[in-house]
């Protein structure tokens, strides 16, 4: 679990040294009012996911986006069932899988790292569930196997 934590934050959040060292520099010679900075985020759904399926920027940088968010969550869909007993349905993968994204928009805008997005909240949570739908039907057929093999 630790692992996947790991891995999403280098994906999802550009931790690099040097980025790190520009925001810093960034941060603390031009800063930017938090009223400014909140109003920045965007709070409108979809907004964001209908701009990018209408192609814009560019189709490669809508589908990497898009798929990106979608991706980055899907194995903690999958990993939450398999680690924890209690991670068994789909409104506790939902639960647990928009606490963890609301908390890393919430360190990008902290660390002016990003934008924080309520589509990329959306889209975190959609890969989570896509994950636990592939747990489950995994668990489903391997349990079918077993009842035709007996």
């Amino acid at each position: 679990m630790y692992f996947f934590i790991i891995i999403v934050s280098y994906f999802v959040t550009p931790l690099r040294q040097e980025l790190i060292i520009d925001v810093a520099k960034f941060r603390y010679s031009n800063p930017i009012p938090l009223w400014q900075r909140v109003a920045g985020i965007n709070f409108i759904p979809l907004k964001t996911i209908i701009y990018y399926l209408g192609g814009k920027p560019s189709v490669n940088i809508a589908i990497q986006n898009l798929s990106g968010n979608i991706l980055a969550f899907c194995p903690l869909g999958f990993l939450l069932p398999l680690l924890f007993r209690t991670c068994n349905n789909s409104k506790k993968i939902f639960f647990i899988s928009a606490g963890i994204s609301f908390f890393i928009e919430l360190i990008q805008e902290i660390f002016y790292l990003g934008s924080g997005d309520i589509d990329d909240l959306t889209l975190n949570v959609l890969g989570s569930l896509l994950g636990f739908a592939v747990y489950c039907l995994l668990k489903w057929l391997t349990k079918s196997k077993v009842e035709i093999a007996s």
